[in-house]
Protein backbone atom coordinates (compact mmCIF):
# COMPACT_ATOMS: atom_id res chain seq x y z
CA UNK A 1 0.00 0.00 0.00
CA UNK A 2 1.53 3.32 -1.22
CA UNK A 3 1.37 6.15 1.64
CA UNK A 4 1.02 9.78 0.56
CA UNK A 5 2.35 12.44 1.87
CA UNK A 6 -0.09 15.48 3.10
CA UNK A 7 1.73 18.60 4.03
CA UNK A 8 -0.81 20.73 6.43
CA UNK A 9 0.04 24.55 6.59
CA UNK A 10 -3.17 25.96 8.16
CA UNK A 11 -1.56 28.77 9.44
CA UNK A 12 0.38 29.80 6.17
CA UNK A 13 -2.88 29.92 4.38
CA UNK A 14 -3.41 33.37 6.50
CA UNK A 15 -0.01 34.42 6.94
CA UNK A 16 0.73 37.51 4.91
CA UNK A 17 3.62 37.21 2.67
CA UNK A 18 6.31 40.35 2.09
CA UNK A 19 4.43 41.08 -1.27
CA UNK A 20 1.61 41.69 0.40
CA UNK A 21 2.82 43.93 3.18
CA UNK A 22 4.38 45.81 0.37
CA UNK A 23 1.27 45.98 -0.62
CA UNK A 24 -0.84 47.45 1.72
CA UNK A 25 1.66 50.61 2.11
CA UNK A 26 1.31 53.71 1.66
CA UNK A 27 3.50 55.34 -1.62
CA UNK A 28 6.60 56.95 0.19
CA UNK A 29 6.14 60.25 0.91
CA UNK A 30 9.18 62.95 0.48
CA UNK A 31 10.22 64.32 4.20
CA UNK A 32 12.99 65.55 6.08
CA UNK A 33 15.12 62.75 7.51
CA UNK A 34 14.37 61.65 10.80
CA UNK A 35 16.88 63.17 13.70
CA UNK A 36 17.92 60.41 15.86
CA UNK A 37 19.73 60.59 19.31
CA UNK A 38 20.92 57.95 21.21
CA UNK A 39 20.78 60.08 24.63
CA UNK A 40 23.14 57.48 26.57
CA UNK A 41 25.93 59.34 24.33
CA UNK A 42 24.58 62.83 24.03
CA UNK A 43 22.35 63.66 26.94
CA UNK A 44 21.99 67.33 25.54
CA UNK A 45 18.31 68.66 25.36
CA UNK A 46 17.30 68.42 21.48
CA UNK A 47 15.11 70.73 19.66
CA UNK A 48 12.03 68.50 19.53
CA UNK A 49 9.87 68.88 16.09
CA UNK A 50 6.53 71.18 16.07
CA UNK A 51 5.57 69.03 12.84
CA UNK A 52 6.39 65.91 13.63
CA UNK A 53 6.38 63.33 17.01
CA UNK A 54 9.26 62.02 18.59
CA UNK A 55 9.47 58.45 20.03
CA UNK A 56 11.18 57.51 22.69
CA UNK A 57 12.20 54.57 22.77
CA UNK A 58 14.76 51.37 24.15
CA UNK A 59 18.14 52.11 22.91
CA UNK A 60 18.85 48.78 22.26
CA UNK A 61 15.57 47.70 19.91
CA UNK A 62 15.02 44.98 21.88
CA UNK A 63 12.16 46.11 23.71
CA UNK A 64 8.40 45.19 21.35
CA UNK A 65 6.34 47.49 23.39
CA UNK A 66 8.51 49.95 21.11
CA UNK A 67 8.65 48.03 18.64
CA UNK A 68 4.46 48.00 18.58
CA UNK A 69 4.83 51.65 18.87
CA UNK A 70 7.36 52.02 15.87
CA UNK A 71 5.63 50.26 13.30
CA UNK A 72 2.80 52.10 14.10
CA UNK A 73 4.47 55.41 12.74
CA UNK A 74 5.65 53.10 9.67
CA UNK A 75 2.37 51.93 8.49
CA UNK A 76 0.78 55.07 9.36
CA UNK A 77 4.25 56.37 7.08
CA UNK A 78 4.36 59.17 9.56
CA UNK A 79 7.63 61.18 9.78
CA UNK A 80 8.83 61.66 13.38
CA UNK A 81 12.10 61.59 15.70
CA UNK A 82 13.78 59.26 17.74
CA UNK A 83 15.32 59.19 21.03
CA UNK A 84 16.96 56.42 22.24
CA UNK A 85 16.75 55.64 26.54
CA UNK A 86 18.70 53.43 27.94
CA UNK A 87 16.66 51.41 30.03
CA UNK A 88 19.33 48.49 30.85
CA UNK A 89 18.30 48.56 35.25
CA UNK A 90 19.67 52.16 36.69
CA UNK A 91 20.92 53.69 33.03
CA UNK A 92 21.95 56.78 32.31
CA UNK A 93 18.52 58.73 30.88
CA UNK A 94 18.50 62.49 30.08
CA UNK A 95 17.20 65.13 32.49
CA UNK A 96 14.69 65.78 30.20
CA UNK A 97 13.06 62.31 29.66
CA UNK A 98 10.07 62.72 32.69
CA UNK A 99 11.09 59.67 33.67
CA UNK A 100 9.09 55.88 33.15
CA UNK A 101 9.53 53.49 30.91
CA UNK A 102 9.53 53.50 26.95
CA UNK A 103 7.88 53.70 24.65
CA UNK A 104 7.07 57.14 25.15
CA UNK A 105 5.91 59.61 22.75
CA UNK A 106 6.33 63.83 22.40
CA UNK A 107 3.56 64.72 20.54
CA UNK A 108 3.72 68.18 17.60
CA UNK A 109 1.54 70.27 20.48
CA UNK A 110 4.45 69.40 23.57
CA UNK A 111 2.19 66.87 25.27
CA UNK A 112 3.47 63.39 26.08
CA UNK A 113 2.12 59.77 26.56
CA UNK A 114 3.28 56.31 27.42
CA UNK A 115 1.86 52.83 27.22
CA UNK A 116 2.25 51.32 23.98
CA UNK A 117 -1.24 50.58 23.17
CA UNK A 118 -2.42 53.89 24.26
CA UNK A 119 0.59 55.13 21.63
CA UNK A 120 -0.93 52.69 19.08
CA UNK A 121 -3.93 53.82 18.91
CA UNK A 122 -3.04 57.44 19.01
CA UNK A 123 -1.08 57.42 16.01
CA UNK A 124 -3.43 55.29 14.15
CA UNK A 125 -6.59 58.67 15.50
CA UNK A 126 -3.75 61.04 13.82
CA UNK A 127 -2.19 59.62 11.14
CA UNK A 128 -3.67 56.30 10.41
CA UNK A 129 -7.50 57.18 9.44
CA UNK A 130 -8.23 53.94 11.47
CA UNK A 131 -6.15 51.82 8.95
CA UNK A 132 -4.99 50.23 12.49
CA UNK A 133 -7.93 49.79 14.65
CA UNK A 134 -10.59 49.30 11.91
CA UNK A 135 -13.83 49.62 14.26
CA UNK A 136 -15.03 46.07 12.66
CA UNK A 137 -12.34 43.97 14.55
CA UNK A 138 -11.26 46.85 17.35
CA UNK A 139 -11.69 44.95 20.62
CA UNK A 140 -9.87 41.50 19.00
CA UNK A 141 -6.68 43.46 18.29
CA UNK A 142 -6.51 44.80 22.08
CA UNK A 143 -7.43 41.85 23.42
CA UNK A 144 -4.72 40.04 21.44
CA UNK A 145 -2.38 42.31 22.33
CA UNK A 146 -3.17 42.39 25.87
CA UNK A 147 -2.80 38.30 25.45
CA UNK A 148 0.45 38.74 24.00
CA UNK A 149 1.56 41.07 26.52
CA UNK A 150 0.36 38.72 28.98
CA UNK A 151 3.01 35.59 27.82
CA UNK A 152 5.86 37.32 29.21
CA UNK A 153 7.08 37.19 32.62
CA UNK A 154 6.90 39.83 35.26
CA UNK A 155 9.64 42.84 34.91
CA UNK A 156 11.24 40.86 31.85
CA UNK A 157 12.34 42.87 28.87
CA UNK A 158 11.30 40.50 25.52
CA UNK A 159 13.68 40.82 23.10
CA UNK A 160 13.54 37.01 21.38
CA UNK A 161 11.66 38.41 18.70
CA UNK A 162 12.51 42.05 18.70
CA UNK A 163 16.40 41.57 18.22
CA UNK A 164 15.99 40.51 14.62
CA UNK A 165 14.52 43.98 13.50
CA UNK A 166 17.05 45.81 14.88
CA UNK A 167 21.03 46.20 14.57
CA UNK A 168 23.46 46.05 17.53
CA UNK A 169 23.43 49.96 17.36
CA UNK A 170 19.47 50.34 17.91
CA UNK A 171 18.66 50.99 14.05
CA UNK A 172 16.03 49.56 12.37
CA UNK A 173 17.06 46.55 10.37
CA UNK A 174 15.17 47.34 6.89
CA UNK A 175 14.02 44.51 4.30
CA UNK A 176 16.62 43.92 1.61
Amino acid sequence: RKRRMRVVKPFLAFAAQWRDLENALQPSQQHDPPVIIDSALDPSKPNYSSSRPTLFRERHGWCPYSERAWLSLESCNVPYDTIRIDNTGPGRKPPYFRGGQTPQMRWPDGTTQGESMDLVEEVDARYGNGILYPESIKNDVINKARQFQNIFPSKSRPSSRAAFLFDWGGEPLWKS
